[in-house]
């Protein structure tokens, strides 16, 4: 991958996880990020999320190992990647997985959402962007969303829990005529890959 294109991306992925913490309303109001995903403030109105019906999965035990989310033979069959790396965003631990080829492979990230937000509070803010859905991935509530048109990245969540949650963002290649069906459909089934193993 091109030095300077990888620097570009991994800074943008710094600039999604610094918008999520950031809030430029004084009336607590949540912001959205400036990229096409949903930024996510701790607000009282929308963090308390659903109550539980049972079936909550156990996001923690793979804090420390994000990278583990998606099994070695799963990203075999999603496309050519670099090895996972590992990183602690506002939202929480998460893996980017960057494609070997930026002209030619898709990049993803998944974050495992511990830091406050759940699914309510990202979609409350991800609700007024020009492509939003609601969704379900692996029978799970969901949503779909970018801020611009949705050919260059499509963001994922889904619900783990009332309190937490999981996010994905996937980024077409970039010499590719992504649209914004097959941009959010890549990151639904790469967040469908990540339910089915916390699923076990």
């Amino acid at each position: 991958m091109n030095r300077t294109f990888k620097v570009a991306l991994a800074a943008g992925a710094a600039t999604v996880a610094l918008a999520a913490c950031t809030n430029s309303s004084t009336d607590g109001t949540p912001t959205p990020a400036t990229n096409g995903v949903a930024s996510q403030t701790k607000s009282s109105s929308t963090t308390s999320g659903k109550p539980s019906n049972g079936d909550d999965l156990n996001i923690s035990r793979f804090a420390d190992k994000p990278c583990d989310l998606i099994k070695p033979d799963q990203l075999t069959a999603l496309g050519n990647f670099r090895p996972g790396e590992s990183s602690s965003a506002p939202l929480g631990p998460g893996c980017s997985w960057f494609g070997v080829d930026a002209l030619k492979d898709t990049t993803f990230f998944v974050t495992l959402v511990t830091k406050g937000d759940n699914l309510e509070s990202m979609a409350e803010n991800a609700k007024s962007f020009p492509i939003f859905k609601r969704t379900t991935i692996a029978g799970r509530e969901a949503y779909s969303a970018d801020r611009t048109d949705g050919k260059a990245s499509c963001s994922t969540a889904v619900s783990t829990s009332a309190k937490d949650a999981i996010f994905v963002q996937g980024r077409p290649p970039a010499n590719g005529t992504g649209t914004a069906d097959k941009s959010c459909q890549a990151s639904e089934k790469v967040a469908a890959i990540v339910i089915g193993n916390l699923k076990g």
